[in-house]
């Protein structure tokens, strides 16, 4: 078993590492957000005419270059503009982030992941469902991953990016995935009274407003992961016959 894991990553080479960047540099990043939470915050909502710029913009690069995750930033601006301005400067910044993010990965990972599905019959027959059916279908699974409570923005670019799906269904699945998720946290942040970690009355009111957050999603989640796994039982059994060596 632990030749079998250690031959896989191996075999994925660099994008082992890029992987576990990708779930917890984030991680580390929310929580150096989470120190300066409530000036960021109050800037922003003091300065709503020039914060909504600059949250558009450096909302993209934080989350764009995985620095930050989205929910954390979506409660801030729930709270600094109001739950309507909030998801829509949301909503833009996502869209800018997770194009870019795709680029930048696209160039970094080659086509590592899809020559390593290649060699293995069930992950290449997932593969193949995402990869090689028609744009409707490839949009849908990208938007059942996107949804997924399980499924972190910052991984989920780099795993989309690196088995080369089309940019177009990538943009559309990540749209309509995200948007639920992102409308959740910002209304969770906008009904807070204050972006204040030393009220406690705000911080049960931010855990109950993330702990219906979660429920939700997880609800949606697991219908969407039984969506998936029908879609690819559904799929037919190719076989892959090895190339002859030169």
């Amino acid at each position: 078993m632990f030749n079998n894991i250690k031959n896989i990553i191996k075999e994925l080479g660099h994008l082992t590492p890029m992987a576990l960047v990708m779930v917890f540099l984030p991680m580390a990043g929310s929580i150096v957000l989470m120190l300066f939470l409530s000036p960021i915050g109050e800037w922003f909502r003091a300065n709503w005419e020039l914060g909504t710029i600059v949250y558009l913009i450096s909302t993209a690069l934080l989350c764009g270059l995985s620095l930050v995750p989205t929910n954390v930033i979506g409660l801030v601006g729930g709270w600094a503009f109001g739950f309507w301005l909030g998801l829509g400067l949301l909503t833009a910044a996502i869209f800018v982030a997770s194009t870019m993010s795709f680029f930048i990965h696209s160039r970094i990972s080659g086509r590592k992941l899809p020559d390593f599905a290649s060699k293995r019959i069930k992950i290449d027959a997932v593969y193949r469902t995402l990869m090689r059916e028609d744009y409707w279908r490839t949009t849908l699974i990208i938007f059942l991953l996107r949804i997924s409570v399980i499924m972190p923005f910052a991984f989920s670019n780099f795993l989309l990016a690196s088995a080369r799906v089309p940019l177009g269904s990538y943009i559309l699945g990540t749209f309509a995935g995200m948007l639920p998720r992102s409308a959740a946290m910002v209304l969770a942040g906008a009904g807070l009274a204050q972006l204040d970690p030393q009220s406690s009355r705000d911080i049960i009111t931010l855990f109950m407003g993330i702990a219906a957050t979660i429920f939700s999603i997880v609800v949606i989640a697991r219908l969407s992961r039984n969506a998936l796994a029908s879609i690819t039982e559904r799929e037919p059994e190719v076989e892959i016959v090895p190339m002859a060596q030169a």
